[in-house]
């Protein structure tokens, strides 16, 4: 598995205008004979309306998964690396058995696009 992106790395990218400061942190690596490599990602710093979240809004995405080539179009620079991950099972183990049911995929979309798709869904 040869790719720019390792476990604990904490990354800049093209983010929305409101959420300047929002980070993706790579979770988890997977190879995938159909994809190639997935990278599992969290993506802190954004605000997305929740009813059902504190104060109305989420501020993080445990779990997204990405095609590799995907990600390296949203990226702009490594921010930092971490040995502390922030809690991401639940919603990977979820996804993991869509996946392997061919019910989930991988997205390849950029990060912003899809976090503006969560929060219009939101509304």
């Amino acid at each position: 598995m040869l790719t720019q992106f390792s476990v604990g790395q904490v990354w800049t990218y093209k983010t929305r205008d409101c959420e300047p400061n929002s980070r993706i942190t790579i979770v988890r690596l997977d190879e995938d004979p159909d994809f190639g490599t997935i990278v599992h990602v969290f993506v802190s710093g954004v605000s997305i309306p929740n009813a059902q979240a504190p104060r109305g809004v989420t501020t993080f995405i445990a779990h997204l998964p990405y095609s590799e080539e995907g990600l390296e179009q949203c990226v702009l620079q490594l921010d930092k690396e971490s040995t502390e991950l922030p809690d991401y099972e639940g919603a990977y183990q979820l996804w993991r058995t869509a996946f392997d049911s061919n019910e989930a995929g991988v997205f390849d979309d950029p990060v912003s696009e899809v976090i503006a798709s969560m929060a219009t869904f939101a509304h």
